[in-house]
């Protein structure tokens, strides 16, 4: 077990079984290890399948197990694990054989706050309302209120410190919320990145990220050991390890101000997750960097690219998201598009196969939204209705379990 001591928490050692999922075996096998859950394809949705709920949504953010959606009247909607209170409600159900609690079904985050976008995270999920303020609710030692310990928080507590956050942003695989300030100042909490030494301090509240405040983020994103952002002039900017090419640079060094990734883009939007970063330029093309299936560049799966290539393919792009592994982009004409590991069935394009380079994600919907996180992705179509597709072991596509 890790000790974070700044925070009195103990980071749970996970079960060989739930390596085991996030390495692909639910998506069959004979590597499906004993006492876990069942292995097999009982959990893939390798297809959109329509979230179990009457809502109209508006934003979408994926955890590492669990999803969160925003209604058009600002409820936060969360399903999937709940290990530790990230849906903000109690569940009844039990997922992964019974090792922890779930709901398959969104349940209504508790509380009475109205919020514009939400941010999912490992165990923990936080919502912001239109005047600036965060809520977090979750695993007590990353909601920003101070709060130390890992147990459960099921409502919503509000982040210390009285800011006015433009945005928020959390990481599906670190223990940490970021949130910037109207002049793009960045202020974190929780237990920093989940690898290396570079990465904000720990803290039960919000403390200035000093050692990257001297660039205004517009765009920021966070993986496991690393985070990507944009500056006012679409220029993009990495912090942290430089782990098989994370920080795009070239270099190799990890460093813990910020790098400039290598070329002359002009970037609109970065995502980021644990092996790999990809951005989208000013044309619509996405271009990526790191290690794995998720380049999308076609090349070999285990490849190392330091710095960014093009994602394959010609296709254009309004929007990225990015999982465990792999990468998303949702085209003008509301198709989506995902290329990566396909495990669980998280590319959507009907099978658990691995994509190299970008295929259509099947079903013919208009998204509006899309989200990536560990085990599942989802969108939102034109009409506010919720899909989702990946793995199903802890409920977080929303569909109904067997």
């Amino acid at each position: 077990m890790t000790t974070i001591a700044a925070l009195g928490y103990r980071m749970p050692s996970l079960p060989v079984w739930a390596f085991a999922l996030l390495a692909g075996c639910s998506s069959g096998g004979s590597d499906c290890p004993p006492g876990g859950p069942p292995c097999g394809t009982t959990f893939d949705v390798t297809s959109p399948a329509a979230v179990a709920s009457t809502q109209t949504f508006a934003t979408v953010s994926i955890g590492n197990w669990h999803s969160c959606m925003t209604s058009t009247t600002g409820a936060a909607w969360c399903w999937g694990s709940n290990e530790r209170g990230q849906l903000g409600a109690a569940s009844a159900q039990h997922c992964m054989g019974g090792n922890i609690d779930c709901s398959a079904v969104p349940l209504a985050v508790g509380g009475a706050q109205a919020f514009a976008s939400i941010a999912s995270s490992e165990i923990h999920s936080c919502g912001l309302t239109a005047a600036g303020a965060a809520w977090c609710w979750g695993i007590a030692a990353q909601l920003g209120d101070g709060g130390t310990g890992a147990g459960a928080v099921l409502l919503p507590v509000a982040v210390a410190g009285g800011h006015a956050f433009t945005k928020i942003v959390a990481s599906t695989s670190a223990p940490m919320t970021c949130g910037f300030e109207a002049d793009g100042s960045p202020w974190c909490w929780g237990s920093g990145f989940g690898f290396g030494t570079k990465g904000p301090t720990p803290s039960a509240t919000p403390l200035r990220w000093n050692a990257i405040a001297n660039i205004a983020w517009t765009q920021f994103a966070i993986g496991q050991g690393h985070a990507c952002g944009l500056d006012g002039a679409g220029k993009a900017w990495c912090v942290g390890s430089s782990l098989n090419g994370l920080l795009g640079d070239g270099s190799g060094l990890a460093s813990a101000t910020p790098v400039a990734v290598a070329g002359a883009h002009v970037f609109r939007e970065v995502v980021a997750a644990i092996e790999h970063t990809c951005a989208l330029d000013v044309d619509g093309q996405a271009w990526c960097w790191g290690q794995g299936a998720g380049l999308g560049s076609g090349g070999p799966a285990g490849a190392v690219q330091p710095t960014p290539v093009a994602v394959a393919g010609g296709l254009h792009f309004v929007h990225l998201a990015a999982g465990n592994s792999r990468s998303c982009g949702l085209a003008a004409d509301g198709s989506a598009w995902c290329w990566g590991e396909g495990y669980g069935g998280t590319l959507g394009d009907g099978t658990t196969a691995q994509r190299l380079t970008p295929v259509a994600v099947s079903g013919n919907h208009h998204f509006v939204a899309l989200g990536g996180g560990g085990i599942s992705t989802c969108g939102i179509d034109s009409a506010g209705k919720a899909w989702c597709w990946g793995s199903n072991e802890t409920g977080a596509v929303g569909v109904p379990m067997p």
